[in-house]
């Protein structure tokens, strides 16, 4: 039976304070007014944007300020920013590609100088390449929260410090970007906001100096849903009619009402802590116990059937949390002739499996898009990251190269499927202590032909020798020689040559993955995509690159690349008391106070 604590209380009509008393209607003239001021100083207004229901209310008093001040005669310039973590709910996906056209039309009808920008993270930040490439596990609850810094905070703070130096080279005035944060979504919130001082009124500085306005920082929810209605019914000049948003906040709770939905999403913030802010969050989201949102809408609403794959991806993922059999046990870094031998990111075996399963769903969903007369929903593998995750795969020695093209042939024309099974999930348990493995002073200490190591490829230099075709060869910040690469000022995948390929190089890659590789040609799919012109890397990463490729070639010539035994890599390692004593006293951080070695099965 429930508890009293298990049940929340809808407060649909709460006793407010006089100011929260004030009418929808005066704080959407106070609002237009601040905005008005702001287009009087001939500043620029840039709105960052979710197309939630705050973002999107503070985007129509924009759009709508900016709309009387050119009957004024002034010349309002406002830019409209979004920010797309490429694994958004796909609904939420969808939603702002739409809103955000609106947003063009509604401009290009009433004259306006707006301009518009989704910003997405580098590729290699993207939750897909990280994990996949072995470099990164998912943010799970209580773990670091780099995803949404990644995806969000830094992709659009640099675009953001672009614009405004540009901004500030054609003499324009200090632009000022305005927020949708309230005072009452939480207290964590309130508290935050204070203590930074944020105001409704005037624009204050955050931390990196950018003026920042939060228009609605004094609403309370039922005033914005109470704006969104009267702008939507045409009350007010509106580029959105926000139908669809009232739809998606229904359908994330489970209901027929936003605001019901609204107030059990509160009811239950209130009670809960830590995880993602975000009301609609990412498919892949592991910082909350459960994907609430979009579990709630595909079983609310057929509609939705599209989405169940991606629900059970999620699911899966926390259910192998504490999977040790699915990590790789192999370190990064040498200290005192070590590596570290315990469970860091995902095992190549755990990888290529959740590719597959990738794969697989966007193949099906390309397939029911076909089957229901409606567009492909989501791709959580398109072409350009495929490229990004061979290349980064065979960089790492997490798989054989061109691996992602014969999964992509056999599932696309074999028939061959990947489902996502449904899985017991494993209970937490403790980490196994740290063992250790002798490398060497260095990774390429012991190598064999250690002087073709790194970004040096034997094969392909032999066979290009002489031609216009042979890499530039460059000595390095290390002091070893490598390819010049191309560079630029991130690492990118040119989308052309990602098409060309897919298109006139699958087949013969899938080929050639069947054939096999030869002994120290795991990274030659690395250099493979270097030579096709896919692939820049940014004017650091050559370095690192290098130190990346002479890394994986030793620990391919120990055979703990790919598909290697774990049980095997445990039985070379030795513990930690073990260690002569200068390791000991460098790896003395990474032993465990557990007294006993945890025992793992793998069988």
């Amino acid at each position: 039976m429930k508890q009293p604590q298990d049940f929340v209380t809808l407060d649909f009509f709460p006793q407010q304070t006089l100011e929260a008393q004030i009418s929808v209607e005066e704080r959407i003239k106070v609002a237009l007014a601040t905005v008005a001021g702001l287009f009087e100083q001939d500043i620029d207004v840039v709105t960052a944007t979710s197309f939630g229901k705050d973002s999107s209310i503070c985007l129509a008093l924009v759009l709508h300020a900016a709309v009387e001040a050119r009957r004024n005669g002034l010349a309002p310039r406002v830019w409209v920013l979004s920010a797309d973590t490429l694994v958004e709910s796909p609904e939420v996906a969808r939603h702002a590609k739409l809103e955000m056209h609106k947003v063009r039309s509604f401009a290009k009808r009433h004259g306006l100088n707006v301009r518009t920008q989704f910003v997405t993270p580098n590729i290699l930040s993207s939750f897909q390449v990280k994990v996949l490439s072995g470099r990164a596990l998912p943010s799970f609850a209580g773990t670091n929260t780099s995803c949404s810094v990644d995806w969000k905070v830094t992709p659009m703070a640099n675009f953001r410090s672009r614009l405004f130096r540009q901004l500030n080279k054609e003499g324009r005035p200090e632009p000022v970007t305005v927020l949708g944060t309230r005072f009452s979504e939480s207290v964590v919130r309130d508290s935050k906001m204070r203590e930074r001082g944020e105001s409704a009124a005037v624009p204050v500085r955050n931390k990196n100096g950018e003026l920042i306005l939060s228009l609605i920082a004094d609403w309370q929810t039922d005033d914005v849903w109470e704006a969104l209605a009267l702008y939507g019914s045409g009350q007010y000049e509106s580029y959105s009619t926000f139908e669809e948003t009232f739809r998606i906040y229904a359908h994330s709770g489970g209901t027929s009402c936003a605001i019901v939905s609204e107030s059990l999403y509160e009811g239950k913030a209130k009670r809960s802590s830590g995880g993602c802010g975000a009301r609609l969050g990412c498919w892949s989201c592991q910082r909350v116990a459960a994907d609430k949102s979009l579990t709630n809408m595909v079983e609310y609403d057929p509609r939705y059937r599209y989405a169940a794959g991606l629900v059970r991806l999620n699911n899966y993922l926390r259910a192998r949390q504490y999977d040790w059999t699915t990590r790789h046990f192999v370190g990064r870094t040498v200290m005192a002739n070590y590596l570290v031998v315990q469970p860091d990111t995902y095992h190549p075996t755990f990888i290529r499996e959740l590719m597959r399963m990738m794969l697989t769903l966007d193949y099906e969903e390309e397939l029911l898009a076909k089957e229901e007369g409606r567009e492909v929903m989501f791709r959580i593998l398109p072409v350009s990251t495929m490229v990004a995750v061979d290349a980064m795969q065979s960089l790492n020695g997490t798989a054989a190269p061109f691996a992602i093209w014969a999964d992509y042939r056999d599932i696309r024309e074999r028939g061959i499927r990947y489902p996502v099974p449904v899985v017991e999930a494993v209970p937490p348990q403790p980490l196994p202590d740290a063992k250790f493995l002798y490398v060497g002073e260095s990774f390429d200490s012991t190598l064999e032909n250690k002087s073709w190591s790194g970004l040096r490829n034997s094969y392909f230099e032999a066979l290009t020798s002489e031609s216009p075709c042979a890499p530039e060869l460059v000595e390095l910040k290390n002091g070893h020689v490598g390819w010049k690469l191309p560079t630029a000022k991130f690492f990118s995948v040119n989308d052309e040559s990602a098409l060309m390929i897919e298109e006139f190089e699958a087949v013969r890659l899938a080929e050639t993955f069947d054939r096999g590789f030869l002994p120290g040609g795991v990274t030659s799919a690395y250099f493979w995509y270097l030579s096709y012109g896919a692939l820049e890397v940014s004017y650091s990463q050559q370095q690192m690159h290098d130190d990346i490729a002479r890394r994986t070639a030793y620990k391919d010539q120990l055979k703990l690349t790919l598909e290697y035994d774990i049980k095997d890599l445990l039985a070379r390692s030795v513990d930690y008391k073990d260690l002569p004593p200068e390791a000991r006293k460098a790896w003395a951080n990474r032993v465990s106070t557990e007294s006993a070695q945890v025992e793992l099965e793998f069988e």
